[in-house]
């Protein structure tokens, strides 16, 4: 449980990192891409997560 905490913290960190560092660069268009394919992508995976889970 703690690995999945502390893994959590540091994945957040990375992605809040990496979309203030395209923000500062001006980077606006990646910036967009960056986010909206990270969370669009979260969401597919914990969606197919759980429908895989019924099968099991």
């Amino acid at each position: 449980m703690t690995t999945g905490f502390c893994g959590g913290f540091t994945t957040f960190s990375t992605f809040a990192y990496e979309s203030v560092t395209l923000a500062r660069t001006h980077e606006l268009l990646l910036l967009f891409a960056y986010a909206a394919g990270s969370v669009l992508v979260g969401m597919v995976a914990a969606f197919a997560g759980l429908w895989l889970a019924r099968f099991v």
